[in-house]
């Protein structure tokens, strides 16, 4: 075993303490908007932290550690670039401002007020399908990483190794345990102290690797390597392009993705609907800057240091005791999984291997509880309840939506136990995902922007993108060992073919970008189709969005209000406090810096060139620098999270209980229909 009884304590103190807020949350969830989206009371802070960790589970950080060993610190260059677009659509409020306008509870529920009831019916089980099988391997690699991290060892009883599903079985059933208890009030706060404690375990760490290696420590090895493969270099972006799987086509992908994908995944459904506004959900975006900032410097500054340890001579011994557990895993996909982790343990002292086996632990527990209550809410809310001639009774309601979250939970289980993963993490995301996104996408901000778009063209949609997903799954499955023998026969002297037999050519984010394509060309076509066919006229918005003559109670002070006409391009309304005027200029002024940073350099490089070293400073300079404000950011976070998780409370006492709020929607005659 590599934890010490100091290193257990830590991740049980940090269990009884979410278990105690486990029990307090109960007492509030008194509906069935409670148990969905905490009534709609979140504010600002609460969703960042709650929301931010929930996104970064523990197979997130592993998948992390994946890419940067590999890439070295190239993706962190290409962030400078997606963060002013990310930015830029916080600003405009894309997608989320609008949804959380229609006031629905989950994404299909808009569908059917855009689109149809079947069509809601066709988009849950799709949203819902893709969704168990993109979640299908969280506990597989969560377990994996406890069992090589804390040296947990296997046990056979009649020939058949029992520690790892019993071990799958303990955690889904914490996951389910706290997901059913208080519904999304529950995977809030224990989210919150989850994403506190892990802000301040992620700088503790820091701090010791900081101490412990030196700069040239970690350099020296990366910038041998560099000159060694001058193409697939660890430091240079622009000497890059052929690192496996993460170079500039992978994250100019991932941009697009960005825009194309917005509020569409719903792992995370009850935070879309939680905020206490649309106004709270979109400064939660702009303090998404701010709050990741210490824990993406560590996800990239972790792998980088294991890099140094297993290519510097000097840690010879240590990188030999990595290897030499490596070569006990059977699989490769799994040994890259580990690899970090393995290097981390043996580095951290006692206590600080407790800290961050409780960091993962939190990071697990998070997204368990989050993604069980999504995609168990989204089966009974968008594919049983539109069979329903009338809604459930709010205890009926609760019931079923328990039981759902225990059948994603036992899915998840077989899933892991049976799948083998032949794909990088972060691949095989964007592929699975591709299942609903890849038609979804284009649906949704065809339903929310366009009044021409029609039930047509959703359907096309959503089938074209999810048929190329899902073949796309299936090659990468079969190519080895069926499709590619059978295609050679057939072509024997097809080069390109020849080159690629152990694996299928397209990556996991290739096929995404090209089923999304696919749904914006369907979606165009069929709405087009519907309405000269079909004499289909315009959608109601309006109507939909709770605007003018439709505006309801909590819409209209905000509605009523005269623009700041100055700002208003920026996205600046009169809704916004001097402290939101600047959380918002502080985040356009760093975001935008280091994109007018990221234009210098790019020019630089590519008129007269930098050396390695000259990148190597600027990788330097900007770990010192987000080590700092990481700090600063720890402190602001802590007070505002408490200040607003406060706030929560107070709102959830006070609410008065509508049982009828639980996502029914009633039949109308809007157009479009």
């Amino acid at each position: 075993m590599n934890m010490h009884w100091l290193d257990w304590l830590i991740v049980g103190g940090l269990f009884l303490l979410l278990l105690y807020a486990l029990v307090y949350c109960q007492r509030f969830v008194r509906s069935t908007a409670d148990f969905l989206a905490a009534n709609r009371c979140a504010g600002r802070y609460v969703l960042a932290i709650s929301s931010g960790i929930a996104a970064v589970g523990a197979i997130s950080i592993i998948a992390s550690f994946q890419q940067y060993y590999v890439a070295g610190f190239t993706p962190d260059w290409w962030a400078l670039l997606t963060g002013p677009i990310g930015l830029i659509l916080s600003i405009c409020g894309w997608v989320y401002y609008r949804f959380r306008e229609t006031r629905c509870l989950t994404l299909a529920q808009l569908l059917e007020v855009r689109y149809s009831r079947k069509f809601r019916v066709f988009a849950g089980m799709l949203a819902w399908l893709a969704g168990l099988v993109n979640y299908g391997i969280f506990p597989a690699v969560s377990v994996k990483f406890f069992i090589y991290y804390c040296g947990i060892p296997s046990y056979y009883v009649g020939g058949v190794e029992v520690v790892y599903p019993l071990l799958m079985l303990f955690m889904l059933g914490l996951g389910a345990a706290f997901a059913i208890g208080g519904g999304q009030i529950s995977i809030m706060v224990t989210d919150f102290i989850q994403g506190v404690f892990c802000n301040i375990a992620f700088l503790v760490i820091m701090v010791f690797l900081f101490v412990t290696f030196s700069w040239s420590d970690i350099f020296d090895p990366i910038l041998e390597y560099c000159r060694a493969n001058p193409d697939a270099s660890l430091v240079n972006p622009y000497s890059a392009t052929q690192v496996p799987d993460f170079n500039i086509y992978f994250f100019l992908i991932g941009i697009f993705g960005m825009f194309y994908t917005s509020g569409v995944w719903q792992g995370s459904a009850g935070y879309n609907a939680a905020a206490l506004s649309a106004h709270e959900a979109k400064m939660s975006r702009f303090l998404g800057t701010w709050r990741g900032m210490m824990q993406l410097m560590l996800f990239m500054f972790i792998p980088i240091v294991a890099f140094a340890v297993m290519h510097n001579p000097k840690f010879a011994a240590l990188a030999g005791a990595v290897t030499r557990t490596l070569e006990t895993v059977p699989d490769a996909q799994t040994q890259s999984q580990v690899l970090v982790p393995l290097m981390l343990v043996k580095v951290l002292p006692m206590g600080l291997v407790g800290i961050f086996a409780a960091v993962m632990f939190a990071a697990m527990l998070s997204t368990d509880n989050t993604y069980m209550h999504s995609w168990g809410s989204i089966f009974i809310q968008d594919v049983v309840m539109p069979f329903r001639k009338k809604p459930f009774s709010p205890k009926q309601h609760l019931l079923l939506l328990r039981l759902s979250i225990v059948m994603v939970g036992l899915f998840a289980f077989f899933f892991s136990w049976l799948f083998v993963q032949t794909e990088m993490i972060l691949l095989f995301f964007q592929i699975t995902g591709a299942i609903f996104s890849g038609g979804a996408g284009v649906v949704l901000i065809g339903g929310l922007y366009t009044r021409w778009g029609t039930t047509w063209g959703a359907w096309g949609a959503m089938i074209v993108g999810s048929g190329l997903a899902t073949l796309g799954i299936v090659l990468q499955q079969t190519w080895a060992g069926t499709v590619a023998p059978y295609l050679s026969l057939v072509f024997p002297n097809w080069e390109y073919l020849q080159q690629n037999m152990d694996s299928f050519p397209l990556n996991g984010q290739l096929v995404f970008f090209c089923s999304c394509l696919a749904g914006i060309a369907a979606y165009v076509l069929l709405s087009l189709l519907e309405r000269k066919d079909r004499k289909v006229g315009d959608f109601n918005l309006e109507k939909m969005l709770h605007r003018g003559q439709y505006a309801v109670e909590d819409n209209i002070a905000v509605q009523n209000r005269e623009p700041a006409s100055l700002l208003k391009l920026l996205g600046v309304t009169r809704e916004f406090t001097r402290g939101d005027m600047f959380i918002f200029f502080m985040t356009m002024l760093w975001t935008f810096g280091w994109f007018a940073l990221f234009l210098i350099v790019t020019v630089i490089a590519c008129t007269v060139g930098l050396s390695d070293t000259h990148w190597m400073q600027f990788w330097k300079f900007k770990l010192v620098l987000s080590f700092v404000l990481g700090i600063i950011t720890t402190v602001w976070f802590l007070i505002g999270g408490i200040v607003d998780i406060s706030a929560m409370f107070r709102r959830l006492k006070a609410i008065r209980v509508d049982e009828s709020d639980d996502g029914w929607v009633e039949k109308t005659d809007d157009a479009g229909k």
